[in-house]
Order: C-alpha cells, then structure tokens, then sequence
C-alpha cells in the first residue's frame, strides 16, 4: 500500500462529489483526470473498516448487488484480463 495521504481530498470535499466524480476518482483509468490513485488505494484497504459495520455493509453490499457485479466484472474482464491476453 503506498498512499500519499497530501493527495487524499477531504471527507467534506468527497461529501459534495456527485457519483460520477465518486467512480471517476475511484476506477483504475489513468487517462481520466479525476483517477486519484491514492484515493483507490485507501477505498481498497478500508474495506476491513466497512465489514466492522455488520449489517449496515452488508445489507447494502445486497441492495446494490447488480451494480457492484456489473463494475467488478467490467473491471476485471475489460481492464485487466483482455489487455492480457487478448
């Protein structure tokens, strides 16, 4: 893990972000201008953190399934696997 925490915005900074400025900062393409880098990386290790919540993560992790599969397999698939090996 290597987070440079000066490059992290403010919790009341990403309170005022729309979802598109939330996943454009959050998903792993460089070319965009909003990637943060150090932002993904410490999203990536607070996942420990939100599981400590119970109920309240994982009923989301529920609620919102569909769309969290749709990102990781795009994520996956597209980013990750097909530049690989195809």
């Amino acid at each position: 893990i290597d987070i440079d925490w000066q490059k992290l915005p403010s919790p009341a900074e990403v309170n005022t972000w729309n979802a598109e400025k939330f996943t454009s900062t959050l998903r792993h393409v460089q070319s965009n201008p909003n990637y943060n880098k150090h932002f993904r990386q410490m999203l990536h290790v607070a996942f420990k953190v939100a599981a400590e919540k119970g109920d309240v993560f994982f009923n989301a992790l529920e609620k919102y399934e569909s769309v969290i599969a749709q990102n990781v397999k795009t994520n996956i698939l597209e980013r990750h696997l097909k530049p690989t090996f195809f």
